[in-house]
């Protein structure tokens, strides 16, 4: 059980929440790097001779990057392995931006091994940054940049829905407003083109290849990467976790690969605010169901929880938010092992 001092240290614009808790009772930790394939950067595709910052040679791309936790007191059979959504790294899981624990210590409490990743063009997983010098040095031409992005703090304050308007909260927001400039710095840019889906899919299953049997958490754009990579390994993928799974997701699952996902039980769980996920999970839920699928959708207002947003892992009840994801767990996963 924590114990919160609730003392605030100031650091300049920044104001975090000190805490203390229990001491972590770590039974090992590290870190991996999982799929990706070996390119060259030659002198005509990003490569340059005459510098010593980019010149030509192998590098390896496409690449996913995992750190790791487990246990002294594993509680659980399956590690649970987190994945950002687009725009962040699996620093979103850590320490919320009011300083208290986030999803990856929270969960490691209750006896789960977590891993933190970072997708494929993301973070830590490193950057393709052939193509921008080849462009960079004029032997590629602009169209062939990558499409990126990086939410800016107007785009994420309604987009996340903290609020109905740039620097308005709704009046119940889950999300510590006071501390949204503790947030900002969290976001990254991400690869956008169609094709980083199948990437980030691939090493994501050469993840589970290295880790073994686990459960996919997911949110937002990375619920379809957890859902193909479970049809990817369905013998691997032992549940799913998915928060707020963007809308156009499950129209991007192959019809053809849905009695494979069916074997395997997923929760989606969807904040205040969202009817349009509502109604696309619900859609998925009964389509799913008809096949012999275990979809449970969990709509926390209708709970009677209100105020989450779509960063519900960074709010003020993210811990009420996991306990409701390890009942599930252990009704629809850890009784079937």
């Amino acid at each position: 059980m924590a114990r919160w001092l609730g003392v605030s240290i100031g650091l300049g614009f920044l104001t975090i929440q000190a805490a203390a808790a229990e001491p972590l009772n770590i039974a090992r930790q590290g870190s991996l790097e999982a799929g990706g394939r070996v390119v060259e950067c030659l002198t005509n595709d990003g490569g340059d001779p005459s510098s010593k910052r980019w010149p030509p040679g192998h590098v390896v791309v496409d690449n996913v990057y995992a750190t790791f936790q487990y246990p002294v007191e594993q509680r659980f059979p399956y590690p649970i392995v987190f994945n950002s959504g687009g725009g962040h790294t699996a620093r979103v899981y850590d320490t919320t931006p009011d300083g208290r624990e986030g999803w990856l210590t929270l969960f490691l409490r209750e006896g789960f091994p977590t891993y933190g990743v970072d997708r494929v063009n993301t973070g830590r997983s490193g950057t393709d940054i052939c193509k921008v010098n080849a462009v960079r040095l004029g032997r590629s031409p602009a169209s062939e940049l990558p499409a990126m992005n990086r939410y800016a703090f107007e785009s994420s304050w309604v987009t996340f829905r903290w609020g109905p308007r740039f620097g308005e909260p709704f009046p119940d927001t889950q999300f510590p407003i006071e501390a949204v400039d503790n947030y900002y710095p969290q976001t990254v840019s991400t690869y956008r083109d169609p094709e980083e889906t199948r990437k980030t899919v691939a090493s994501l299953a050469a993840l589970l290849d290295k880790i073994g049997p686990s459960i996919l958490q997911t949110w937002s754009s990375s619920g379809l990467l957890g859902y193909l990579t479970a049809i990817e390994r369905p013998e691997l993928v032992k549940g799913i976790l998915a928060v707020e799974t963007s809308v156009d997701a499950f129209g991007n699952i192959p019809q053809e690969k849905l009695a494979t996902l069916a074997r395997i039980p997923i929760l989606i769980v969807i904040g205040d605010r969202a009817q349009d996920r509502v109604d696309s999970s619900r859609a998925f839920e009964k389509k799913m169901k008809a096949i012999g699928g275990d979809v449970t959708i969990d709509v926390l207002p209708e709970a009677g929880i209100k105020g989450n947003g779509h960063t519900m892992m960074l709010e003020r009840n993210n811990k009420q938010i996991m306990l409701r994801m390890i009942a599930w767990l252990e009704g629809h996963v850890v009784s079937r092992k």
